[in-house]
């Protein structure tokens, strides 16, 4: 109600009754809480519960995650220099194909042309393992 109060000056009669007005108001009010509400929406567990709930998804993800990367390594080392350079450079050095063609000096097209062989050919032989 207070902001009908606050807002008052807002009012005009030429455009409806006041109380279409209030209601309207009202009516703002209660959208932007929902919509703060869903904002903050939080999945809520016990404080005594999310310590083995995350203990107990760690563990399995780390060491599947470590297979993975000695994996995506062994594919890695088996792709040209100059491709396995692109690759270290976009995706671990975390570097922009403009960054990157800078670095390497070479055209950006070449580095676009190397970076899209080289996962054709990741893509190939991860494919090749699991046929």
């Amino acid at each position: 109600m207070t902001n009908v109060w606050r807002k008052a000056h807002l009012y005009h009669a030429d455009k409806g009754a006041p109380t279409t007005w209030v209601y309207t108001v009202m009516r703002n009010v209660t959208f932007d809480l929902l919509r703060k509400i869903k904002a903050k929406k939080e999945d809520n567990l016990s404080e005594d519960i999310w310590p083995v709930i995350e203990a107990q998804e760690a563990e399995p993800q780390k060491f599947e995650d470590h297979l993975r990367s000695k994996q995506i390594l062994e594919y890695l080392e088996k792709l040209p220099e100059n491709q396995k350079q692109v690759i270290r450079g976009f995706y671990f050095m975390e570097m922009s194909q403009e960054q990157l063609a800078e670095h390497l000096n070479l055209p950006l097209g070449t580095v676009k042309s190397r970076l899209r062989l080289a996962l054709n050919k990741l893509i190939k032989q991860i494919g090749e393992q699991y046929d």
